[in-house]
């Protein structure tokens, strides 16, 4: 019966490997679950103080009453922009459609969906909304505001695409290229990067390339040709560029220091 140990060890090998594999996958699912938890938990504790205070300036102050439901609108949309990116967009176990379009812009980044004629419609919309939130004069102002974090998202979303964007938002078009071409578990956030520092997803020793930098902006030749490129990082960073690269930017190891 000696013969039968090479088969029995091999498929006791096999169910320990799917065995272990089962493990992993439920532990990742586990874990994924807790963070999106304690995301929810700390942007309610952050955020029940100010709704208090809100209230409270109801009958006070107008005007800030509006402004701070308007800014708290925004701030809640940002919030769960960086919630859908991480938690469903990047699930690609989920089968959700949501997940299929974000895998395919991430492989094709010149490629939006998204056309002016959609941002207007959405200008015209918010628009309307905010006409009908100074009329009503109450809590619909959050709504608004959260409608406002919307429409900047896509409008924000188009900008840190193209090389002129990174004039006016150099550490976003960074935080994206940091995103789209070598970290995709980091850097979630479009419209602003406090939810990635608090939630500690920011890369800890980016790396980028030309080569990585080009990748992301193919496509603008016009704007490539202008020469932007320069933009794409802050002041106290220095860049060490790679003559000669291979095709595969996950390799390179060019480091840019913050």
């Amino acid at each position: 019966m000696s013969f039968l140990h090479p088969h029995f060890n091999a498929i006791s090998s096999l169910l320990n490997s799917k065995t272990m594999s089962f493990y992993s996958f439920m532990l990742r699912r586990y874990n994924r679950k807790y963070e999106q938890i304690k995301c929810f938990a700390s942007f309610l504790g952050m955020m029940l103080p100010v709704i208090v205070f809100i209230v409270l300036m109801r009958h006070r102050l107008s005007f800030a009453f509006h402004g701070l439901l308007l800014l708290a609108g925004w701030c809640t949309w940002t919030f769960f922009e960086y919630v859908l990116h991480r938690f469903w967009m990047h699930d690609k176990n989920s089968g959700l459609k949501m997940a299929e379009y974000h895998q395919h812009h991430h492989s094709h980044p010149t490629e939006r969906v998204i056309t002016n004629a959609h941002r207007m419609l959405m200008v015209a919309v918010v628009g309307a909304l905010g006409m009908i939130a100074i009329y009503v004069a109450n809590y619909f102002t959050f709504f608004v505001g959260f409608c406002c974090g919307i429409e900047g998202y896509f409008l924000l979303h188009e900008m840190i695409h193209l090389r002129t964007g990174q004039r006016v938002f150099k550490k976003l078009v960074r935080y994206h290229i940091y995103h789209h071409c070598k970290y995709p578990n980091t850097c979630y956030g479009v419209s602003v990067t406090w939810w990635d520092v608090l939630f500690k997803t920011v890369p800890a020793a980016p790396m980028l390339t030309q080569r990585i930098i080009d990748f992301y902006f193919k496509g603008n030749a016009k704007e490539r040709e202008a020469g932007f490129m320069d933009h794409a990082i802050t002041r106290d960073e220095v860049v060490i560029k790679t003559e000669n690269c291979n095709g595969d930017c996950s390799t390179c190891s060019t480091s840019v220091k913050n």
